[in-house]
């Protein structure tokens, strides 16, 4: 066995089991709280209504064009490249109201984060912070001389 295995075994029989269990927990608690962002974001969806009642286009969570109605003969009267640039224009305010949703939601998750930069690709990787370890994966990982131990 191998100094580094037995260090490894020494610390890993060491440790404090209640410091074992408080990190389940804590585990327990991130899944669960993942779980109900899972669940919020499954259900946002947003209309968006031009100003005149020409149109009402509504997306799904991943701003996906979902319905597409004209709730008055209005768009009649416009030419069809008119109502198509009314459509393109209308269709891009609902995805911007379920980007403002799923940034609402997944703001809580990501603390420090501009959620809204990062979902649009305009956060650089550089600007993530990198998670903090338990104090115990530290202490472990110093011991057992690992990579990432004794971050100091």
């Amino acid at each position: 066995m191998s100094r580094r295995d037995h260090v490894t075994e020494v610390m890993v029989s060491e440790v404090d089991q209640r410091n074992v269990e408080m990190l389940q927990e804590e585990f327990e608690r991130q899944r669960a709280n993942v779980g109900e962002m899972q669940r919020r974001l499954g259900g946002i969806s947003a209309t968006a209504v031009s100003p005149r009642r020409e149109v009402s286009v509504s997306v799904g969570n991943q701003g996906e064009l979902t319905e597409i109605k004209f709730p008055s003969s209005a768009h009649r009267r416009l030419p069809a490249k008119e109502l198509a640039e009314l459509i393109t224009r209308t269709y891009r305010e609902a995805r911007e109201k379920v980007m403002n949703q799923v940034v609402d939601a997944m703001s809580p998750a990501l603390p420090g984060i501009d959620a809204k930069a990062l979902l649009s690709g305009k956060l650089p990787a550089d600007a993530l912070p990198m998670p903090e370890l338990p104090p115990l994966i530290e202490e472990l990982r110093g011991a057992a001389n690992l990579p990432g131990g004794d971050r100091s």
